[in-house]
């Protein structure tokens, strides 16, 4: 029995570590959020240093997940603008408009999504 418990540990154990090793850096690079906020906040720390291709990904993530949370609607607004400021204007599009259309414009995003679809099509 000892035999095998030593076989076990000289053997496989290397491997387990090895695996766990691997992981880490993935991690790093797709780090894991353990709330909504931290996800929304990451987000627009990319967004708020001009980061916009990460920043539209973390947003585009965050409406993934999180679709009944308060801060849904100003993600999305973000995303759209994210793709505008890349040159993206056809998602920009898409997204401004989904708001309107899900919200309406009486409250402030909708608001400034009407805006940035008059701006993306040359009206204002």
């Amino acid at each position: 029995m000892w035999t095998s418990i030593a076989f076990f540990c000289l053997m496989v154990m290397p491997f387990f570590g090895a695996g766990c090793a691997m992981i880490e850096p993935l991690e790093a690079e797709h780090p894991h959020f353990q709330s909504a906020s931290q996800h929304y906040n990451k987000a627009l720390d990319y967004y708020q240093k001009g980061n916009y291709a990460q920043a539209g990904t973390l947003f585009q993530e965050y409406i993934g997940q999180y679709p009944d949370t308060v801060l849904y609607r100003v993600a999305l607004y973000y995303l759209g603008h994210c793709y505008q400021v890349q040159g993206d204007e056809k998602e920009a599009l898409i997204i401004f408009n989904r708001i309107l259309t899900t919200y309406g414009d009486d409250d402030f995003w909708g608001e400034q999504s009407f805006k940035r679809i008059k701006q993306i099509k040359g009206e204002e």
